[in-house]
């Protein structure tokens, strides 16, 4: 029996819409979300979870699967073949099999009807027209129903159960969706899950038993910025992603952050000094379209010439550093209605790239391509 039970990692597919059934699926670990997929999004339907079965309705003689099934996180199901299943269900009395025909033909009416309305109405995860919804429920739930940290008045901490419940019946939102946005914070370490076993299933799986926002200012800041934005005519440009700009903007804050603001809360900088540094640590030519870049994306840096010929370049820091958290979100939002869910996984590319760098096994330095002998020490390189 050991060969009916398979693994699935998050965000492997089961089965897809359209597939033959060939096999039913019991959820024993883990769960699955059905959905479809259109315009290489993934529209979700619903979640399932242990002791929940898929491809169902091939037992009574559905003959191809109507949604797909992607695995929400890590999952073991156990897997029964199509034919075993129906000659159970052909074994049973005539009631039994009447009343699994009857759930399987209202199923399909309702999955039918279900796709019609989440096809029209929430083709991706997180629509535009929902987004500073869902991040200022997680706010006003956090501020009204959470405790605030007594060292830091950023932080905020509150049960998770309370907060869906006080979400669902003030708001009207989707725990599952808020989760998801929750998810997107904890991925940019805004915020931290707290997991744990409830007291009635003390020998249960973990689950999430607290949320721990360690900047909820941040969140006020971006569903404030999202619906000024989304609302005001010719402005959704500033809502789109620009990965250059959010490169940009994070290198000039790397070289501000030393710097003491005034009073005012505004960092200057000799912008001579300024070209240098990101020459020397980040290997780039600063030039004047990499601030065009950014006024594009309405985030603007002074610069003023002084009497003795030097050039100083000013701009408030705490404003750039609340954007650049904004930027951050709005790159993560993008990728969550990519691929249907918030990859918690995903390795940051900029690592990835430099792991992918070829070094010198005795000295560590950078080689360039097809070189045979280091330049820094002079090692032989293999072929």
């Amino acid at each position: 029996m050991s060969n009916n039970v398979k693994s699935f990692k998050r965000g492997e597919i089961i089965f897809k819409e359209g597939d033959k059934i060939t096999s039913i699926y019991l959820i024993q670990q883990g769960g699955a979300q059905l959905c479809i997929q259109k315009n290489k999004k993934l529209i979700e339907y619903f979640k399932i979870g242990p002791g929940q079965m898929v491809g169902e309705a091939g037992s009574i003689g559905a003959p191809t699967h109507t949604l797909s099934a992607v695995a929400s996180t890590d999952t073991t199901v156990f897997e029964v073949p199509i034919e075993v299943a129906k000659s159970a269900v052909e074994a049973s009395p005539q009631m039994i099999k009447t009343v699994i025909k009857s759930f399987g033909d209202k199923l399909r009416l309702a999955i039918a009807d279900l796709k019609n309305f989440k096809t029209e109405k929430d083709g991706i995860p997180c629509p535009e027209d929902q987004v500073a919804r869902i991040y200022g429920t997680i706010f006003h739930s956090a501020k009204h129903k959470g405790t605030k940290d007594e060292k830091d008045q950023n932080r905020y901490s509150i049960d998770w159960v309370t907060m869906k419940q006080y979400a669902q019946r003030v708001f009207g939102d989707s725990p599952s969706r808020m989760e998801q946005a929750i998810c997107v914070l904890v991925k940019l370490k805004l915020a931290q899950f707290e997991m744990g076993r409830p007291p009635e299933d003390p020998e249960g799986p973990e689950q999430i038993m607290k949320v721990h926002f360690l900047d909820l200012p941040a969140v006020e800041s971006f569903f404030e910025f999202y619906q000024y934005y989304y609302f005001k005519g010719g402005k959704g440009e500033l809502l789109k992603p620009d990965e250059n700009a959010i490169s940009m903007l994070a290198n000039l804050i790397k070289v501000a952050e030393p710097i003491t603001p005034d009073r005012f809360g505004v960092v200057s900088m000799d912008f001579q000094k300024v070209i240098e540094a990101f020459k020397q640590n980040f290997n780039i030519d600063l030039k004047a379209d990499h601030f065009v870049r950014l006024e594009h994306k309405g985030l603007f840096a002074k610069r003023q010439s002084r009497s003795d010929g030097t050039v100083v370049l000013s701009f408030e820091l705490k404003e750039f550093q609340t954007t650049q958290k904004i930027w951050r979100m709005l790159k993560e939002l993008e990728k969550w209605n990519e691929k249907g869910f918030v990859d918690m996984t995903e390795e940051d590319p900029k690592k990835a790239k430099k792991a992918e760098e070829a070094s010198c096994p005795q000295c560590q330095a950078k080689i360039v391509a097809q070189a045979k002998f280091c330049s820094e020490c002079g090692f032989k390189l293999a072929a």
